[in-house]
């Protein structure tokens, strides 16, 4: 069951929740997945905001700030929320990969294999190098 499936277990859970490895990879895969989605969100959201509140002013100066200047006010900070949720699913994926590393004899001894990477190089004629 994954973390979004079980009514107990937020995305933000304590460690409590994170009984063993398994719940643990899929609390980073889960989380890393939802952070980028948000960061999406977010960038799409700044993006559709400050062409309508450029709109909005109609070529309006107030303050000495043009409409444009004023909208990228307002937006700019979404842009940079938006970079940090991608910074932060970054950290869950470095996190994710340390934990196999550091605790590989233990993952090992429970018949746990590290993912094989199935992305090949071919050339021409499908030859695998």
């Amino acid at each position: 069951m994954s973390a979004t499936q079980n009514p107990n277990r937020g995305i933000f859970t304590g460690a409590d929740a994170l009984t063993d490895n398994i719940a643990l990879a899929e609390w980073f895969n889960t989380s890393r997945r939802i952070l980028h989605a948000a960061s999406l969100e977010l960038g799409v959201t700044a993006s559709e905001l400050d062409a309508r509140l450029r709109a909005v002013s109609r070529g309006l100066t107030v303050g000495g700030l043009t409409g444009r200047a004023r909208a990228r006010q307002v937006t700019k900070p979404l842009g940079h929320a938006a970079e940090a949720l991608v910074v932060a699913s970054q950290y869950i994926v470095t996190a994710s990969t340390r934990f196999e590393a550091v605790y590989m004899p233990e993952l090992e001894a429970v018949g746990h294999k590290p993912r094989r990477n199935e992305f090949r190089f071919k050339g021409e004629g499908g030859m695998t190098r």
